[in-house]
């Protein structure tokens, strides 16, 4: 289907989606067109009957040379020119084809409502632009004031936008950094909802006491998130036996998981909010406001590209990852040690040393090194300390594709770390003969397909890592049965229903 866009209301995660995921065209109607050649008459208007007013790039020249006035005839010699480079970054590969589209997207938002006074032709071909490949544009060296190293690349794929003609502005937005939170964003409400799954399957597998997640905690707590978190584990553990339960407390990394999890809906919920924000709030610099109802029409300079939250919802995803993860690895070193768990020690077979390889015993050393990167790479992408370019007007350089860059990469090793504990929890509940909760069946049976039961010696490495990447594809593409298609991603937010 084609996503078709009227106004800015049209522009959400939901839309971003279809769009850049599931690679549906979109096209603007007649609303959004109507209102973009309203705009764009009343700024040629505007222009005409305000010669000397100041129009950064329009009837100025550009950067520090901003103060220096511009004629028509010189512009229109400038933009037949088209962008000033080609292509500036290089990297160790290229943005995702998501993230490209979820760029192209955003910037559509840009030009729906008029504030850049693009022609709707302008428009409508960089809409047209997402029906072909999108280009390649280096994953690294494009943070920049108003994003606009990843810009020139795609001037180059639609040179649309610069040639129509006039117009206040065309590009100089967070467009890149935006569309990048977006996919987070979604692929986030993912990632959460199938950590939930492994973690109530390790419950299970620990056999752990229903009353840590006892729905009496959510008054208690007064956390919606936290409440969140507790109705999503009874959700899985519903129909568990009750019988031959541990009758003691579990090991406190069990226990906090309602907090930890619920945290971690905070920073997902946040991070989309952040993003729906943004899409609302698209600006570049200039911006024309057209005449209102008894008001007059103007051009404003802004730094309103400069998207600051979405870099900070980034940041706050990727910690979380690298807590969960941390949680995750005491899981698995408590399932493997008899003290704790109360299961077989080192998970093994009646009567059987570690030697004999029939158990996942050492698995717990693998997440080590990926947490300890996960830890690294999580680090806080703040504002550049200094001027980061050479045209003397106070660049300042917003750090969302730094930041997104990082939370996808510290997304991947959680998945891995996941799929450790995933095998692990498998093998436990194997290796007792004990099923797991009804609702994690389906579930449970797609894990041990990818790792299954351990009868023999073999190279166990092979089978967590391929159910790794199970993991994160299914969480890149939604569409399998290791995500979380029977919950909604309402049902991570405070009164989603489940």
């Amino acid at each position: 289907m084609t996503v078709v866009l009227n106004s800015i209301d049209d522009f959400n995660l939901a839309t971003l989606e279809r769009v850049a995921i599931h690679d549906e065209p979109a096209r603007f109607g007649p609303e959004a067109l109507a209102a973009m050649s309203a705009a764009h008459g009343a700024f040629k208007q505007f222009l005409a009957t305000n010669p000397h007013a100041f129009v950064y790039g329009v009837t100025s020249d550009f950067g520090p040379h901003a103060r220096n006035r511009v004629d028509p005839k010189t512009r229109r010699q400038r933009l037949s020119k088209g962008a000033p480079f080609l292509g500036l970054s290089f990297g160790d590969g290229m943005l995702g084809e998501a993230e490209v589209r979820a760029m192209v997207f955003t910037l559509l938002a840009l030009t729906v409502r008029g504030g850049t006074a693009v022609h709707p032709a302008t428009a409508k071909a960089l809409a047209a632009a997402l029906k072909r490949p999108m280009p390649q544009i280096p994953d690294a060296g494009l943070t920049s004031p108003g994003e606009m190293m990843p810009m020139f690349y795609l001037y180059r794929a639609v040179p649309e936008l610069l040639s129509r003609g006039l117009q206040a502005s065309a590009g100089n937005t967070a467009a890149t950094s935006v569309g990048m939170a977006g996919i987070a964003a979604i692929r986030s409400r993912r990632r959460l909802a199938l950590a939930f799954k492994v973690f109530a399957l390790s419950a299970e597998a620990m056999s752990v006491p229903l009353e840590h997640f006892d729905p009496a905690l959510k008054a208690l707590w007064g956390d919606p998130f936290e409440a969140v978190a507790i109705d999503v584990f009874n959700h899985w553990l519903a129909g568990v036996p009750k019988a031959d339960r541990r009758t003691y407390q579990a090991p406190v990394s069990y226990r906090i998981l309602p907090r930890v999890t619920g945290q971690g809906a905070r920073a997902v919920s946040g991070l989309a909010a952040a993003v729906e924000t943004a899409l609302l709030s698209m600006a570049s610099n200039p911006m024309f406001i057209p005449p209102g109802p008894g008001g007059r029409a103007r051009a404003i300079s802004t730094g309103g590209y400069h998207s600051a939250p979405v870099a900070q919802g980034l940041d706050s995803v990727s910690a979380n990852w690298v807590d969960l993860a941390g949680i995750a690895h005491r899981h698995i070193v408590k399932l493997h040690q008899a003290g704790a768990s109360g299961l077989p020690d080192r998970l093994l077979p009646d009567g059987e040393a570690y030697w004999t390889g029939r158990s996942t015993s050492y698995l717990e050393f693998v997440p080590n090194d990926m947490i300890d990167e996960m830890r690294r790479w999580a680090e806080p992408a703040l504002l550049s300390p200094g001027e980061p370019g050479a045209s003397f007007q106070d660049d300042v350089s917003a750090p969302g594709i730094i930041a997104g860059r990082n939370e996808a990469r510290v997304a991947v090793l959680f998945d891995r770390v996941l799929a450790v504990l995933a095998a692990v929890s498998s093998h436990a509940l194997h290796v007792t003969g004990r099923k797991p909760p009804p609702k994690l069946k389906s579930f449970a049976a797609a894990i041990a397909r990818r790792f299954a039961p351990i009868e023999d010696k073999r190279i166990l490495g092979e089978d967590v890592g391929a159910l790794a990447v199970a993991l994160t594809e299914a969480i890149e593409r939604g569409n399998d049965l290791l995500t979380s298609r029977d919950m909604k991603a309402s049902s991570l937010e405070p009164g989603g229903r489940r």
